[in-house]
């Protein structure tokens, strides 16, 4: 039976996703004696990863490319852990790459490597699509497919907006976030809130942005009428809008309603403890293995059901 990196992740007493981040040339994220411990590995078993050959043979690697969101999440790294585990039980490997990184730089990464599929969690450029389709690489648009009218970010935006009615709020604002840029994840979560105001019967919702830096949003967030509720574009966000409240002398959830998104770890370090919203990483990153493993058909919407109102003290 031939040698997987399942053989070396158990002799060296470690994940399968540590193996290919390591044989991935990521191994600098780890301690030496990691390090160590799977290339021992790899040399007692004689591993050899056999990507390169079938490279030849088919056309096409073993390799998945991952474009990583524009402004990740506190919850990216538990991802890419999910979908590295998940795309290793298939025999497949993972790379990534900056959604900010040039269209030189993406091209020749297309050419040279010719990954199995790119799963993009940020908004190809027409430029970039224009790249895979020449090569013919199979492309998995992960936020455009998630951003569709009614799809998880629209209805993230809703639960979020209408979470905040239900606790008394009357004036609904939403935070967009600086570093974001025109992320296709944030406009439609912005979306979503619109909605949900209209359907309320509210007034549109104030828009906003702020940065990661609280001494930066003073002036966005004094702007907001004492009893609004903020829809935050995610935790990371409602963190540094709730940081400039403070500065400034908005008691939060009083004059100030504040919800976030992603039920992220800065969720449970704020004061007050941010309400957010979460849902199951490691089974959304399952489903999309399947999807670039062709054992699924299309990118599944999270239904409200699989999203989790997480209350805490600012609303």
């Amino acid at each position: 039976m031939a040698l997987t990196s399942a053989d070396v992740a158990q002799r060296a007493g470690v994940s399968r996703s540590t193996v290919s981040y390591i044989l991935n040339g990521q191994g600098h994220r780890f301690a030496p004696a990691t390090r160590e411990a799977v290339e021992r590995a790899v040399a007692e078993l004689g591993y050899r990863p056999q990507a390169a050959a079938r490279t030849l043979v088919r056309g096409e690697s073993d390799l998945v490319l991952l474009v990583l969101p524009i402004a990740a999440s506190g919850r990216i790294e538990e991802a890419v852990d999910a979908l590295t585990d998940a795309l290793a039980e298939r025999g497949l490997l993972l790379l990534m790459r900056s959604a900010t990184s040039s269209r030189a730089t993406f091209e020749s990464m297309i050419t040279t490597v010719r990954p199995r599929a790119v799963v993009a969690m940020a908004d190809l450029s027409d430029a970039e699509r224009a790249v895979l389709g020449t090569v013919g690489v199979r492309t998995i648009e992960f936020a455009r497919d998630t951003s569709r009218p009614g799809g998880t970010n629209w209805n993230l935006g809703r639960m979020q907006t209408e979470h905040l009615l239900s606790r008394g709020y009357r004036r609904i604002a939403y935070a967009r976030l600086a570093e974001a840029g025109d992320d296709v994840m944030l406009g439609a979560r912005e979306q979503g809130v619109r909605e949900a105001c209209r359907a309320a019967g509210v007034p549109d919702p104030q828009v906003i942005t702020v940065a990661m830096r609280a001494d930066a949003d003073l002036e966005a967030v004094a702007s907001l009428p004492v009893g609004t509720g903020l829809a935050c574009y995610n935790d990371e966000t409602a963190a540094a809008a709730l940081g400039a409240a403070h500065v400034i002398g908005k008691h939060v959830p009083a004059d100030l309603g504040l919800i976030g998104l992603d039920d992220s770890p800065v969720a449970t370090q704020t004061h007050p403890r941010l309400t957010t919203i979460g849902y199951d990483v490691t089974a959304g990153m399952r489903r999309l293995a399947d999807v670039v493993a062709g054992d699924g058909e299309a990118i599944e919407d999270m239904e409200p059901d699989d999203l989790t109102l997480v209350q805490g003290n600012s609303t």
